[in-house]
Formats: C-alpha cells, structure tokens, sequence
C-alpha cells in the first residue's frame, strides 16, 4: 500500500503488495507500516491544516474588513438610496384591511354568521393594536404627541387617534354584522416623500369622485393639505352594487404625516371607508386610489399604481 523504502530510499515503483480486501481498507485508513492515517503522516497533517488556518484567517479578515467599511457607509435609519435612485421608486402604493392571506383580497361573508365575521374583525384588531397599545412601538411610544395641523418638531411624531373611525371603531364590530362593513385604506410608507396636494378646489382632476371635491370645496385651506382617498366600484355593476361610501375621520391624510423619515414610533394614517348600502349576494369589485399631484395612477390590474384592489361579498 505504500511506497518502498530499502537503505531509506523511497521507491514509488514498486508494486503494492497483495492484501484483502478488509486489510486494504484497514491499511487506507491507518497503515501501521509507515505511520499514516489516510495516507498522510501526521507531520504532513500538521503541514496542511496550518495552511488551511492561516488562510481561513485571512479571508475572515478580509471580510471583517470589507464589512466595516461597507457599515461604515449606511445609516441605521436613512437609506443610501431614496425615491427614484431607489428600487422601490417615488410613486407611494396603497394598502387595505382586512387583508387575510389565505383568501387574497376577497372579503366574503355571512352576516349571520360570527365565526365568519370574527376573521375579519380579528385581522383589523391585530393591525390596529400598535395604535392602541403604545408599549408596542419601539420606544413605547413616548415620542408621539397630538399635531392638530401643525408638524411634529424633529425626533417626534404624530399619534393617530382611531377613536375618530366612529361606526368604524372595535367596539361596533367595524360595521361587519351590521352588514355595513368597513375597510381600513392606508397609503405605503415611502421615505422622504412630500406629497404635492390637490388643494385649490377650481384645479380638481376632472375623475376625482363628486363627494370628494365637494368635500374639498367647503374645507378650510389647511384643511385641504391632504392626501385624498377615494374608492369606487370598478365597473358600471360595481359602482351600482357598491352604494354610498362615508370616509372617517375624513376621506384624506394629513399632511402633518408627511413626509416619512423612519423617526421610531411612527404610525401611518389612516381612513376607515364604510360600505353604508352595499348590494347582498354580489361581488363588487372595488378600487381604492390616493389623489396628489406626484402620485401615478393605472387602473390597469396588472401594473397597479397608486391604489389598492379589493372585491367584497356579503351575504
């Protein structure tokens, strides 16, 4: 099995003795001849695994090397690219709730039936509870402070009261057994976006719903400084099945939330959208859109912009 050594002289041309084979395996493995486990001595063991030490530390350093200088260039709190050097982009998304994964954005079910009602209630209770319950937020909330109209001072932030959601509030079941559910429509955070408002009531998108501009007609000017919400029924159907819509507090957020800089503590806005009069045993199809300035809007389902998509059956 190894290499023959007359008078000390290795002789690598000799053939390997004949052995069985447990006894070749045996000898593969530790060769009590020449001393070597795995055909290797110990001092060429030795030799290897310091080579293979030495250079695992020096790639370790490298990397070590390589990630503090990588650290030291990104800020915990502001990313290195924002708003269109950004992947994500400057234009905001939409989000909505009850949003219950297993049934994508399907809201169905039965008004006389609790258990249906509870999954949705449950889902807008489990994302409400960081507005209801400070000690979930990172610094337990203590930078929070009520704005009115006015922009919170740098490191603070503004509360959201979810108290204004009236008949959109836990305590009626959010409108579900009543049949007049409501859909809680948040606009996606987007760091270091100012919105730019729709707040001079002669220069309104000609498409921007009825109740929404006469909402902005008969607002305050700082009042107007917001981002509008509106939802509607995606088709003719729809729109007929959907019925009218009350917004609470209002169909808009302040500006006062804007623009996001990841300041800990931070909760987005929201609107509670309530079906007041929606058609039973139907889906409707419903599109919910932000309106300012610099947000992009498609209506098209495979590229949405600027909105949010949900259908809704109750029966």
């Amino acid at each position: 099995m190894g290499a023959d050594k007359p008078n000390g002289v290795v002789n690598y041309c000799r053939r390997p003795p004949q052995r069985p084979l447990l006894q070749k395996i045996q000898y593969g493995i530790w060769n009590p001849e020449e001393r070597t486990f795995l055909g290797r001595t110990g001092k060429r063991w030795g030799v290897i695994g310091l080579i293979y030490l030495v250079m695992y530390i020096c790639i370790i350093i490298f990397f070590s090397i390589c990630m503090c200088g990588l650290l030291a260039t990104v800020d915990d709190r502001i990313p290195y690219f924002t708003l269109a050097d950004s992947i994500i982009g400057d234009n905001p998304g939409m989000g909505h709730r009850p949003l219950l994964y297993e049934e994508g954005a399907l809201i169905w079910y039965d008004g006389n039936n609790s258990t249906h009602i509870q999954k949705y209630t449950q889902n807008i209770d489990e994302f409400l509870e960081p507005y209801r319950n400070k000690s979930l937020l990172p610094n337990g909330g203590r930078n929070q402070i009520e704005c009115g109209d006015v922009k919170p001072p740098r490191l603070m932030v503004c509360a959201f009261n979810t108290s204004q959601f009236g008949p959109c509030s836990q305590e009626e079941g959010y409108g579900y057994a009543n049949r007049t559910p409501c859909l809680i429509v948040k606009l996606n955070r987007l760091y270091d976006w100012n919105p730019e408002f729709y707040d001079d009531p002669a220069h309104l998108p000609h498409d921007m719903p009825p109740d929404i501009k006469e909402y902005i007609a008969n607002a305050t000017p700082q009042e107007r400084r917001k981002v509008w919400v509106s939802c509607m029924g995606e088709r003719p159907a729809d729109v007929e099945a959907l019925g009218p819509l009350k917004y609470w507090p209002y169909p808009g957020l302040s500006e006062v939330f804007f623009p996001y800089d990841n300041t800990p503590g931070y909760l987005s806005p929201l609107v509670a959208v309530q079906l007041t009069a929606p058609k039973l045993q139907q889906i409707i199809n419903i599109r919910c859109r932000a309106w300012a300035k610099n947000i992009q809007y498609t209506a098209s389902l495979k590229e949405r912009l600027g909105s949010t998509h949900l259908e809704i059956m109750i029966d």
